[in-house]
């Protein structure tokens, strides 16, 4: 069974932006798709300090709250 190519996305980018993926592919030493598609995934996904200031600011909430309604910790 042959293997479909996956489907294809035309994007125009402004010259200043693709010379910038083209110049980060290079020095990735991948092509200038999977380039795109590895930042596209990236930003997908929460960074470690992201997380960390999430927890951050949840824990903060809960004591907020537990303070509120008489709750000790």
């Amino acid at each position: 069974m042959p293997q479909s190519e996956p489907p294809s996305f035309h994007v125009r980018f402004p010259p200043s932006l693709l010379k910038r993926i083209r110049i980060a592919a290079a020095e990735n030493g991948q092509s200038v798709n999977s380039e795109i598609v590895a930042r596209l995934e990236g930003s997908f996904v929460m960074s470690d300090r992201d997380r960390k200031i999430l927890r951050s600011l949840l824990s903060d909430a809960i004591s907020v709250l537990d303070k509120g309604s008489g709750k000790s910790s």
